[in-house]
């Protein structure tokens, strides 16, 4: 029976197409299977944009606008292609105190299993790029890592892919905080709609920190050195999406339109 069993389990890994977990995670002799290959094709212009700056290694880039456009699906394409690749070592996902700090004490479990609802949608993204049970094992190893932003400060990301969501949520002291962490070989994503926005006062961290570049790069103060403005131009990246570049579904087109006409 056991024997059966383990037959039947082998043909359906098989038939999903997946492979041996890479050396590296886990050991050889660990069966814990990972895809092939992984690929994502752009549909809108805005979304072919964002895939180049992510695949040139954009040390910070910002996908920001209408909700359905597939900003969180691109920064999880990234990562998973890293990851399975063995180009970084680890993933981080944080999200900002607004959306998880207010209530993430009333939850059960430790840390991972009280954010764990509130990366749901991700995970499942990282279950398509990398399979199922290459996701699982690289969250259970802690090459996927999931976090509140009140417990990054005094770390430094080197090697890594960081993916910030509900970005929008952040203010200006927790995006410098963030900022400043990136280390050797770190790419830092942030994805968030400034329509959803939920601070009650303070305005939109992420807005500012997006004028505050354009205006640095615009003005080119003296507090600035010229080595700073370069690492502006190539080192950070914007993308604004509009309800043009909505791929989620007709019905989701349909209310983006509505809310952000009205």
């Amino acid at each position: 029976m056991a024997k059966q069993t383990l037959r039947k389990r082998a043909q359906e890994n098989k038939r999903a197409g997946d492979e041996l977990r890479p050396e590296g995670f886990g050991g050889p002799s660990t069966k814990v299977f990972a895809p092939r290959n992984i690929h994502l094709s752009a549909k809108t212009e805005n979304q072919k944009h964002a895939l180049a700056l992510l695949s040139r290694g954009t040390s910070v880039v910002i996908l920001r606008g209408a909700a359905g456009t597939g900003k969180s699906m691109l920064a999880v394409y990234r990562a998973s292609k890293l990851l399975a690749e063995k180009s970084i070592k680890k993933v981080y996902l944080l999200r900002p105190a607004v959306t998880v700090g207010s209530s993430v004490g009333l939850l059960p479990g430790e840390l991972d299993e009280k954010l764990a609802p509130y990366f749901q949608q991700t995970r499942k993204h990282f279950e398509t790029f990398l399979g199922v049970g290459f996701a699982n094992a690289c969250l259970e190893d802690g090459k996927i890592e999931m976090g509140a932003v009140e417990y990054q400060r005094g770390q430094s990301y080197e090697n890594c892919v960081v993916i910030i969501e509900e970005s929008q949520n952040f203010t200006i002291e927790e995006l410098e905080m963030l900022l400043t962490r990136v280390g050797d070989g770190c790419q830092l994503i942030f994805t968030g709609d400034e329509k959803q926005n939920d601070l009650k006062k303070g305005g939109v961290g992420l807005t500012r920190v997006v004028n505050m570049v354009q205006k640095a790069l615009e003005d080119e103060p003296d507090s600035l050195r010229n080595e700073d403005l370069d690492v502006f131009n190539d080192e950070f990246g914007v993308v604004t999406f509009t309800v043009d570049d909505v791929v989620r579904s007709g019905v989701c087109a349909a209310f983006v339109r509505l809310f952000h006409s009205s």
